[in-house]
């Protein structure tokens, strides 16, 4: 039996196709751990799966320390961080009289925060879930985006958004360990940043003209809004891989990046809290997919679409 190895690193797992000649464990410099099936008895090897050899792809993956699950907490007070100057900015610009400006905004900068949940519909996917202990819940992450927008005519404005979503979950393989009886684990990280343009329209007046100098803000605005753009993405493993053919455990990175064409359509709503400050609530769908390359060549395109609600402060100038 070979010698028995540790660590703390994250790991993935390795399809039989990745596999086509030699044992990659000693290919690569790595001592392997001999795998104890889950019963004892040697379970069949996994289906084929379209993935290259990895000796083909070894120069294009980089290896790194995998890391543990991050804490949302800690994400989402950056996300307040960021919203806190909004309203003491609301004030500094609040020139007007008691309740009104002395003329409509043109600029608005929102600053959102909240739970972004990807479909996770294509076939990588389904394959990390059925070897990994992984579920489509676990790729669901906090998500943070900006939106600056100009007022075009009286209901419509043009938006332009970015924001970023990541999500490093750790798991193990369901129906092995290693020699010493320990899981065999890994770390699963999926990161989506879409960059959009789109436009907005109130279903409602955002406000009143009174005469030649004054603009009310109304108490509620409810908003529609689409737009297209484009998103970046990264998926990547990174750990212990698997020998299918022999058994044995090694050390590698899988990953593949890149950006990749989006839409989305939304709801939204303003709630005023000033004349220049709202409480904004945002409910989107966003639709993308991109080709799987790198250490994923072979399977279908990666599903980036799913949904996202969000909530933060709007500031209108």
């Amino acid at each position: 039996m070979s010698t028995s190895h540790t660590s703390n690193v994250g790991v993935s797992f390795l399809p039989t196709a990745l596999t086509d000649s030699g044992p990659l464990g000693t290919e690569h410099g790595v001592s392997g751990m001999q795998l104890i099936p889950y019963p004892v008895s040697r379970p069949p090897l996994l289906p084929e799966t379209p993935m290259r050899s990895l000796r083909q792809q070894h120069a294009r993956v980089i290896a790194q320390p995998a890391t543990g699950r991050p804490s949302w907490w800690r994400w989402a007070m950056i996300g307040l961080a960021a919203a806190a100057p909004l309203p003491l900015l609301a004030q500094m610009q609040g020139h007007g009289g008691n309740g009104f400006l002395f003329r409509r905004p043109v600029v608005s900068l929102a600053i959102r925060g909240g739970y972004e949940r990807p479909n996770a519909s294509s076939d990588i996917y389904r394959f990390a879930t059925e070897q990994l202990t992984l579920s489509k819940g676990d790729f669901a992450a906090a998500g943070f985006h900006a939106d600056l927008g100009v007022r075009v005519t009286e209901r419509v404005e043009i938006v332009a958004s970015g924001g970023s979503a990541s999500r490093q979950a750790p798991s193990d393989f369901r129906k092995f360990v290693d020699n010493d009886d320990k899981p065999i684990e890994q770390v699963t990280t999926l990161r989506r940043t879409p960059i959009t343009l789109g436009a907005r329209y109130a279903l409602t007046p955002p406000g009143d003209q009174i005469g030649k100098f004054a603009w009310i803000p109304n108490r509620l605005t409810p908003w529609i809004g689409a737009g297209a753009g484009y998103m970046g993405y990264a998926f990547r493993q990174s750990g212990d891989f698997v020998d299918f053919k022999n058994l044995n455990v090694f050390k590698q990175t899988l990953s593949d990046e890149g950006f990749t064409p989006m839409a989305y359509a939304n709801v939204a709503l303003d709630l005023k809290l000033s004349t220049r400050l709202a409480l904004t609530g945002d409910l989107r769908y966003v639709a993308a997919r991109a080709p799987l390359g790198g250490s994923f060549e072979g399977f279908d395109k990666i599903d980036l679409s799913g949904t996202a609600a969000t909530m933060g402060f709007t500031v209108r100038y």
